[in-house]
This record gives C-alpha cells, sequence and structure tokens, in this order.
C-alpha cells in the first residue's frame, strides 16, 4: 500500500525547497487509479515468474471431484486436473466485529476503504494489526488526521517485543519511510534481525562511496527508491549505532527530519560536523575508491 501512494507524493529539494506533492490535491480516484497498476505490475510480475519456471497458469473456477482431482471450469470450457496434493491459497476477507454497523458509508472495513469517493478528512483505524498500520500511515501521509485505537498494550503483539519498541519510537519521530531517513531505518533494522540478507545491499554503500559520498545525512530529499542515498543512510545509522554506541531505540526516538537532525539530537552536535567525522572514519577504510566492508554491510567499529 505504501507503494501505492508513493508516485502520487514523490519529495525532491532543491536550494531550500521541498516539493512534497507531485499534484495539490490528491483524490480516491488518483489513489485508485495507482493501485490499480501496482495490482497489475504484481500480477505481470507473478506470470513472468511462472513462466520462467515452467508452471503453467490456469484461469476459472475450481472444484474438487476427488481428493486428488479438480475440475477447472473457465473461459476455454473445463478440464481435470490430477496431484498428490493441492494448496488453496484463496487469500483472506476481513472480520467484522459483533454489533457494530458496517454502513460502508460513516463505517467501513479494510476491503470497503477504497470504494470511498473522496479522501477523508479525519479517519480512526481500529486494530493496530498489519493492515491498519499501513493503512493509518498511508492516509496519514495524504493529509488524513488519524486515529489508530488498539485494545493490546503494543502493535504487532506477534512481533518480537524489542522491534515493536522501536516501531512504537518511530512512529512520530520524523522518519519517513518514503524518503532516506526511513528507508535507511528500516533497512538496518532489517539486517540487524537478518545478517544473512545484508550482504545483498554491500552494493548500494559502495556506489554511495565510489559516486563522491554526497550528503544524504543532512539532505533527506531523496525518495525511497535512490539506492545511492540508501547506502549512505545505512552507513550513518552504523556509524551513530557501532561507533557512538547509541542502542537503536534511542535512535529511534531521537528520529527527526534528517539523519542529520537525528544525531544533533543525541549528541548535542553540529549535524554537519557529525556528517564530516563520519567521513572522516570511512575514509580510512577506503581502498583504491572502495571501502573496505564486512559481508554484513557495517564496518564500525573503526579506529581513527
Amino acid at each position: 500500500m505504501h507503494e501505492h501512494r508513493q508516485p502520487l507524493e514523490r519529495r525532491a529539494g532543491a536550494k531550500g525547497w521541498v516539493a512534497y506533492r507531485v499534484k495539490p490535491h490528491i483524490t480516491m480516484q488518483d489513489l485508485m487509479f495507482r493501485c490499480h497498476q501496482v495490482i497489475q505490475r504484481e500480477v505481470d510480475v507473478y506470470r513472468a515468474q511462472f513462466g520462467r519456471n515452467g508452471v503453467d497458469v490456469l484461469e476459472g473456477h475450481a472444484a474438487f471431484e476427488d481428493p486428488h482431482t479438480i475440475r477447472v471450469t473457465g473461459g476455454g470450457g473445463e478440464g481435470l486436473f490430477r496431484a498428490e496434493r493441492f494448496v488453496i491459497a484463496t487469500g483472506t476477507t476481513p472480520v467484522l466485529p459483533r454489533g457494530v454497523p458496517i454502513d460502508h458509508a460513516a463505517v467501513i472495513d479494510s476491503d470497503g476503504l477504497f470504494r470511498l469517493t473522496t479522501i477523508p478528512r479525519t479517519m480512526i483505524v481500529v486494530g493496530g494489526g498489519v493492515i491498519g498500520v499501513e493503512y493509518a500511515c498511508m492516509f496519514s501521509t495524504l493529509g488524513v488526521a488519524v486515529t489508530l485505537v488498539d485494545g493490546r498494550r503494543r502493535f504487532f503483539d506477534f512481533f518480537d517485543a524489542e522491534i515493536v519498541e522501536v516501531f512504537e519510537a518511530a512512529i512520530n519521530n520524523g522518519w519517513d519511510c518514503a524518503v532516506t531517513n526511513g528507508e535507511s531505518l528500516s533497512r538496518v533494522l532489517a539486517f540487524d534481525r537478518h545478517p544473512e540478507i545484508a550482504a545483498d545491499f554491500n552494493q548500494t554503500e559502495q556506489d554511495w562511496w565510489a559516486s563522491g559520498h554526497p550528503d544524504h545525512v543532512n539532505d533527506n530529499s531523496a525518495g525511497d527508491t535512490d539506492q545511492l542515498a540508501a547506502g549512505c543512510g545505512d552507513l550513518f545509522l552504523y556509524y551513530l549505532h557501532s561507533q557512538l554506541t547509541f542502542d537503536w531505540p534511542p535512535i529511534c526516538s531521537a528520529g527527526g527530519r534528517t539523519l542529520g537532525a537525528g544525531y544533533q539530537s543525541l549528541t548535542g552536535y553540529d549535524p554537519q560536523q557529525g556528517f564530516n567525522d563520519f567521513i572522516a572514519a570511512l575514509s580510512t577504510i577506503d581502498q583504491g575508491g572502495t571501502l573496505s566492508l564486512p559481508p554484513s554491510g557495517n564496518p564500525f567499529p573503526i579506529k581513527t
């Protein structure tokens, strides 16, 4: 869903100004148009993957004839298909609370959200699960005053408690996954939890360094698909965590509109000086224009 709204409010900065949206008034029609584009792209990706792997796709309605046979009826007729095992993946539908009338106008479920004709000024989202939080974040970004209500003591109670605390600390502290600081935070927290995937992103850090290591610490205007900016952000967050020895929860609590602002909140020092010190530390592991990085992508602490 984050992908659905992203191009509608792409950020770009130049000489002190920031353009937050590509059009001044985003409508539900804009959102749905983008939504359908994303869905079609995902369908195309799946079809391409199936084709590369020799998986046949049958479109139609399926019904079991017996435990090992299904009948598929579609536009091209019908046929019987046998298999030792079948996997049934039907998707989900919203669970409606008892005693709450769903009128699909003032009170709607998650499926009915995109049948709205206008973007509301205010919204109450009941339920702090994955879908509820995603919708709350998405509409908040679009300028809706969102209140998120959940009866549990913490969001995502099926996740690791420490990660949940980090998420809750980050939610209103300037982190924005549409731009560099939020994208980098989500990446390094994922790498911290799953080190085995970090090496796949090392090249983004190398590419940023090789490009002249521009300052994406104090400039947060790059979008979340800008790999050079994300490589810079990853390394700076590692610098805060492993070189300056701040734990992740304090880093998230510090927040800020830029990574440099977070640095200043944590250390009390000028953010430009922080970036300069960061570059100076990395320069000590520069080997002919390439950083000497471990598989984790985190070269810190560095003895300077």
